[in-house]
């Protein structure tokens, strides 16, 4: 960031920073800035808060040079020293920039502008190995935090539930700041849910740096009310937030009428213009002699005496329909002044309308009102529709009869088919339009229901049946797959259904979108119907219906070509090893494929045809289910098996399956899965491995589970389980040699029985295994010196557990002879 501003700022090229002038010293640099602010020559210097000052958060340091001396590209060589550290000075020269007689640093790392440091900086031009003199010095003070909110206190509306004064009566409120450089506050006042509003952020100045400032204010509503106050300091730096909640006492009186209510269309219709009706009002102060009201600023006006509850009612005759405001004021007996409440409410002279209220209606057909005046001398009536996103139709006029009323026809159509609800006036003979009646009301617009029967394969045709609840249509419109030329137009029949025909061409998703008319032309919403169709081949067999289940046993499946000039079908079965194998199409357009499980379970079956050029058919999917045959379990071999390994079992008995689960239940109840590695042609051998290494000796059970469904079969005592024979040592391994150091030991292996082992060796030193030494020979080392040397063997071969035997220990080491050197002449 730091490069573009100053690129931007200073205007420097791409082109480098040109040559050197060929002047020693000149004057130094001129008009200092710091943060836009004039060089303030002596410390503390203007106080900044970086993170208020910019985007980049950053003290932007300037300055002037003279490009006649140093021409228009040199450097800049800034200095910024935390003043009780003088010795040492921050280097910026990294970030300067110089250009077209401007000099500036943008110092953005808050590492090295600490809070509440003073700094002291200055600036000289450098050009080679010439430089200015330095400019004058220039201070100023980091200060980053705002600090603790600042006290709130009032003596008119103190803090607290209690209520006091009242609305618009002026209180003082007092800000206090927690910290010695506050130079202002700002704050706000938020209302009551009675208006729920706030009086945006106001600020004011304080009497003196570090001082207090009292604000006056008027509340608006009463209640609950609340002060938000943060105070600023000389960075422009904000303080926590204070809350100051305090209650505003109400001193308006309540209204409430039964008879003008606020809510359009709920009221009492028997009220209307010049009709009195009853408004009540009740104190909310002691005192109270009497009530004031008027009705807006022109309506009618008047007075209530209060009753010693300081209670009244008053009846009052509105002069105007629609929504109005009655205003009502206490009267108390020393005549002070108090604020008006506002009592919204409406006054309905629309006209009475009884009939289809507030219904439903099927397009193309009608809803029908009466209308009666509740204004004098209605010639006629003025009504439009109101669309759900609030559109509202052209206004349309039927007269009146003599007496004022009218019939109202309502029909649905296609241009008023989203109408939520209708609007009615009454219009006087001078022109005069009553409140508006609303009439809720729903569109349905009868989309025919689509039955269909055939059509399911290619070429074939499909018959279907429309029905739609729009009363008496005459034709229906049905369209396949949105394509225009296929567009049907089917007369209705009597009973108001219609009946066609498509042949469908294409192996694809189709479907069928079909709208109902009537008489006068009004349509329904598009209803329809749709369906897969395909040209795959059909699959059938009898020996693995789709529905029930096959056995492990060969059997057929019979594929019947649906597509035109289909000469093969090609078919895989899932979990086998039958993968996009082929057959022949017969001259019937069908093949026979003779297929035998290996195992029991579920199966998918995929076929497609092909034609001689390759075109493929669509993918016909074909589930069924194999039962596994009963399981016998008879006998096992071996009768007895050892443990150490990896051992192999053969089962006999009848209905095995690769898809069988084996399983041993050694002596101690371990179970022990088994893995299938064969089953004979014939069904009644399984061969299976089992892991032994870890068995218990003792007898053993064989369980064969048939599939993931049935329960298993068990043969108990099935074989034993016997311990694998260890080998043993006749003759123990002998080491021969010289026990001093630098000579060579070996050790035999010893006498095994049986014989043909496999040998590994192990040295010891004082009965402590050496490092490395594992071969049968070993040279013997200083650090053996003085201890006693053995040697382990460890014997091993397939069937038997393994053995080690020792060795006796030579004596202990010596040096042995020094060597002979050189003779020296």
């Amino acid at each position: 960031m730091c490069s573009l501003i100053l690129a931007g700022t200073l205007g420097i090229g791409a082109g480098g920073l040109g040559s050197a002038p060929a002047f020693a010293a000149a004057g130094g640099p001129t008009g200092l800035t710091t943060a836009d602010q004039a060089c303030a020559t002596a410390a503390p210097g203007p106080y900044l808060s970086p993170t208020r000052l910019n985007d980049a958060q950053a003290v932007l340091l300037r300055g002037n040079y003279d490009t006649a001396v140093w021409g228009a590209e040199p450097t800049a060589d800034f200095q910024v020293w935390d003043t009780a550290h003088p010795d040492a000075p921050q280097d910026w020269s990294e970030r300067a920039g110089a250009s077209n007689g401007k000099l500036l640093v943008q110092l953005e790392d808050p590492a090295r502008q600490l809070d509440g440091v003073t700094y002291a900086w200055k600036v000289r031009v450098v050009a080679g190995s010439d430089t200015s003199p330095w400019s004058d010095t220039c201070y100023y003070t980091v200060d980053r935090t705002g600090g603790e909110a600042p006290a709130v206190s009032s003596a008119d509306y103190p803090a607290g539930d209690s209520a006091h004064g009242e609305i618009g009566t002026a209180g003082s409120f007092t800000f206090t700041p927690a910290a010695d450089d506050t130079v202002s506050y700002t704050y706000m006042f938020w209302d009551s849910v009675d208006s729920g509003s706030t009086t945006g952020w106001q600020n004011v100045q304080a009497g003196a740096v570090g001082g207090p400032a009292t604000i006056s204010w008027k509340p608006r509503t009463a209640g609950s009310t609340s002060l938000s106050v943060r105070a600023i300091d000389r960075a422009g730096n904000y303080s926590e937030q204070q809350y100051y909640a305090f209650n505003v006492r109400e001193t308006r009186p309540s209204v409430f009428s039964a008879a003008y209510q606020n809510s359009e269309g709920y009221g009492d219709l028997k009220y209307n213009v010049g009709v009195p009706g009853q408004f009540d009002f009740s104190a909310n102060i002691a005192d109270t002699t009497s009530f004031a009201w008027h009705i807006d600023q022109d309506g009618p006006a008047g007075t209530a005496d209060a009753d010693a509850d300081g209670r009244a009612s008053a009846l009052i005759a509105p002069t105007k329909p629609g929504h109005q405001t009655l205003y009502v004021r206490n009267v108390t007996r020393d005549g002070a002044p108090h604020p008006e409440q506002a009592y919204p409410f409406y006054v309905d002279n629309g006209p009475a309308v009884t009939g289809d209220i507030d219904r439903g209606v099927i397009i193309g057909s009608s809803l029908r009102f009466h209308l009666e005046p509740r204004t004098g001398n209605v010639t006629s009536y003025v009504y439009w529709n109101v669309g759900g996103d609030s559109s509202e139709s052209a206004k349309t006029t039927i007269p009146a009869a003599a007496d004022g009323s009218a019939e109202l026809t309502w029909t649905a159509d296609n241009t008023n088919q989203h109408t939520i609800g209708v609007r009615v006036q009454a219009r006087s003979a001078d022109g005069t339009l009553s409140e508006s009646r609303w009439l809720s009301m729903s569109v349905w617009g009868a989309a025919p229901t689509v039955t269909r029967s055939g059509g399911d394969v290619v070429g074939t045709t499909a018959t279907f049946t429309a029905r739609t609840e729009m009363a008496n249509p005459t034709e229906y419109e049905a369209v396949l797959n949105n394509d225009a030329t296929t567009k049907q137009i089917v007369p209705a029949a009597a009973d108001g259904t219609a009946t066609f025909k498509f042949t469908v061409t294409k192996a694809q998703y189709t479907y069928v979108s079909v709208i109902a008319r009537n008489a006068a032309g009004v349509r329904t919403d598009s209803g329809g119907t749709s369906w897969s169709v395909t040209n795959g081949p059909v699959v059938t067999s009898t020996d693995f219906p789709a529905r029930g289940s096959g056995h492990i046993a060969p059997g057929k499946f019979t594929f019947k070509a649906q597509q035109a000039e289909a000469t093969k079908f090609v078919y895989s079965i899932d979990s086998t090893d039958v993968y996009n194998a082929e057959v022949a199409v017969g001259p019937a357009g069908t093949a026979e494929v003779t297929w035998t499980p290996t195992t029991s379970g579920y199966f998918n079956l995929h076929v497609t045809s092909r034609t001689a050029a390759g075109a493929r058919s669509s993918e016909t999917y074909y589930s069924f289910y194999v039962e596994a045959d009963p399981v016998t379990v008879t006998s096992v071999s071996p009768s007895t098996v050892e443990t150490g390994g990896v051992r192999t079992l053969h089962i006999t008995g009848s209905g095995f399956n690769t898809g069988n689960y084996v399983a041993v239940h050694t002596a101690d109840g371990n179970y022990l899965s088994g893995t299938i590695t064969g089953v004979s042609a014939d069904r009644r051998t399984l061969t299976a491995t089992v892991d032994l290494t870890y068995a218990v000796t003792g007898p053993a059970s064989v369980d064969v589970q048939p599939d993931g469904y049935n329960s298993a079969v068990r043969l108990a005592n099935a074989f034993t389980v016997i311990a694998q024979p260890a080998l043993k040592a006749t003759v123990a391994p002998v080491i021969s040699g010289t026990a001093v150091v630098g000579s060579k030991l070996k050790s035999s292996t010893g006498t095994w029985d049986p014989r043909n082992a496999t040998f590994t060796f192990q040295w010891t030193a004082s009965g402590n295994p050496i490092s490395g030494a594992t071969k049968a020979t070993y040279l013997v080392r200083p650090s053996d010196l003085g201890k006693k040397l053995s040697v382990s063997v460890t014997a091993t071969r397939a069937g038997y557990t393994s053995a080690t035997a020792k060795s006796a220990a030579t004596g202990a080491v010596t040096k042995g002879h020094a060597p002979v050197g050189p003779v020296r002449k």
